[in-house]
């Protein structure tokens, strides 16, 4: 491989909308990203609602309890703010579009608080070739596929998809490339609940691209809310968990805030908060990959003592691979 090393920095779903202490997790992600010296930051997506929250298109009886709380309750954290001191890192930064972008606006309206050209695109470095996905699109009444805008996909479960144009210009983008190939995302690329609905689409470009020697080694996402790896095919697919939480729903609605802090922020009874911001430091070379998370905890009570049975952690994990290693591996490793 004729790659230099590359080190970079990556959180996903810090949903500025619903936390309280958005401030500080960015913070703390921008100081660890630049202790490390990385090449470059990226977030994967539901960083914050880019307009205010009083247009929404659902209909309101297929409208989320998240959506209705952020027209009745609209919070007043300085976004813009916060999402400045992202954009004022001093080595590139990059951006993704989520799902709850586009809750209260358009994807143009997104793309442009991000400062986006383009919902996907690409980017060189050091020798390796980085794609950026966009799989905010649904299949409306007639079987188009639409773009997320302003809450209406919550009208349907036929989501999410990547457009065709962009499975167009993926197929040609990796079968052009000449550099080793890591694709970010918000939603998982593999087979999986929350992954994409033309996953197969997808996977064949994949496939294709490998069978033409492609190096396709790793796969990183975001949207799923937990720290997940997953070998397929001899790729690593990735879920980085958010720096946040874990949407649990009304169901395990549950207070650990002050009276005051819960009032302006009414959607934290229906998640489990990390006391810690947690990220990802990400190194590629030659050699493999190595990722250095953070050890976190729960604002509690915890997950187990509000019933929830689903497996958590409110950390990153810190693991490494050689990239031979991938071959062998199948599955949640």
């Amino acid at each position: 491989m004729n790659t230099q090393p590359v080190t970079f920095a990556a959180m996903t779903d810090l949903h500025l909308d619903i936390m309280h202490d958005g401030m500080m997790r960015i913070d703390a992600f921008l100081d660890a990203a630049q202790k490390a010296d990385v090449d470059f930051i990226i977030q994967l997506g539901d960083f914050s609602y880019p307009k205010d929250t009083s247009t929404c298109l659902c209909a309101p009886e297929k409208m989320p309890i998240n959506l209705k709380y952020a027209m009745e309750c609209p919070t007043e954290i300085p976004k813009l703010e916060i999402l400045n001191k992202f954009n004022l890192f001093s080595k590139p930064k990059y951006h993704l579009l989520g799902n709850h972008e586009c809750d209260f606006c358009s994807k143009a309206d997104a793309l442009e608080m991000y400062g986006m050209e383009k919902p996907y695109y690409s980017f060189h470095l050091k020798g390796w070739h980085f794609i950026v996905l966009d799989g905010n699109s649904y299949r409306d009444e007639h079987g188009d596929l639409v773009d997320y805008n302003f809450g209406k996909y919550f009208e349907t479960t036929d989501l999410p998809y990547l457009g065709e144009q962009q499975l167009v210009w993926l197929r040609e983008e990796v079968l052009s490339a000449t550099e080793p190939i890591v694709i970010f995302s918000h939603q998982p690329l593999y087979a999986c609940p929350r992954g994409l609905r033309n996953v197969d689409d997808l996977q064949k470009i994949i496939r294709e691209g490998r069978a033409a020697g492609k190096r396709i080694q790793f796969c990183m996402n975001g949207h799923v809310h937990r720290d997940i790896r997953h070998f397929e095919n001899g790729i690593l697919y990735y879920t980085l968990n958010s720096i946040s939480n874990y949407w649990a729903g009304t169901a395990y609605a549950t207070h650990r805030y002050s009276s005051e802090i819960e009032a302006k922020f009414p959607n934290l009874q229906f998640v489990v908060p990390y006391a810690d911001p947690v990220y990802a430091i990400v190194t590629l070379d030659e050699n493999g990959i190595s990722l250095k998370g953070v050890e976190g905890h729960f604002v509690p009570p915890s997950p187990e003592k509000t019933g929830i049975t689903v497996p958590l952690t409110p950390s990153v994990a810190s693991w490494s691979f050689a990239w031979d290693e991938f071959e062998t591996l199948h599955g949640d490793v």
